[in-house]
């Protein structure tokens, strides 16, 4: 949260992504409070502040920080897909992988890394083949063998790096076995010849 009350990026985004499900499904601010104060338990922190003018604050970028729990019980509100909930989660900077209540398990941190990493180094392609689909075509198998394409580059380029880093140690192992040895490989007489003159 910023220190002087201004509200934050992620929630800014957060409110965009849920203002276009919203007009998406052709719903007014009312018809998703009411689902909203559906899917939150009255206990809930939010719960009394929810309203459509709290959701026109969200929706316009004035809201200075959304709980995950609060995106959470949006994205259940809105009936999102699978797909449509990691994209607002992404949008409100948070986790995909793991929920308010609890840590996350090794399976969530490895996938963590290895999506870091195929952004980080396989990003582009990504993109490239994701974009070449029109929207409406892009659905879960699309995108599934999309980045199964993308990982498999990613996985061949480092097998590649591991093969040579590990061909380099073993040349230098045996560089080093023969220095101790005793064993040093000697430079032709006619190389030395040519360095006197």
């Amino acid at each position: 949260m910023a220190t002087d009350g201004t509200p934050e990026f992620a929630a800014k985004r957060c409110g965009e992504a849920i203002a276009r499900l919203r007009t998406l499904r052709g719903w007014s601010r009312a018809q998703l409070i009411i689902r909203l104060y559906n899917e939150l338990p009255p206990e809930d922190p939010n719960y009394e502040s929810i309203s459509e003018t709290w959701l026109a604050r969200l929706e316009n970028g004035r809201m200075v920080k959304v709980q995950r729990q609060t995106v959470e019980a949006l994205c259940r509100a809105l009936r999102c897909s699978p797909q449509e909930r990691a994209w607002v989660l992404l949008y409100a900077d948070r986790n995909v992988l793991v929920d308010a209540e609890n840590e996350p398990t090794p399976a969530a941190e490895a996938l963590t890394f290895v999506m870091d990493r195929l952004y980080a180094e396989a990003g582009d392609l990504l993109s490239a083949m994701v974009e070449q689909q029109p929207t409406s075509a892009q659905d879960e198998l699309a995108l599934f063998e999309a980045t199964a394409a993308a990982l498999e580059y990613l996985i061949e380029h480092h097998r590649q790096a591991t093969q040579a880093q590990q061909a380099q140690q073993a040349q230098q192992a045996q560089h080093a076995q023969q220095a101790a040895s005793g064993y040093v490989v000697a430079t032709p007489m006619y190389a030395l010849r040519r360095t006197r003159t």
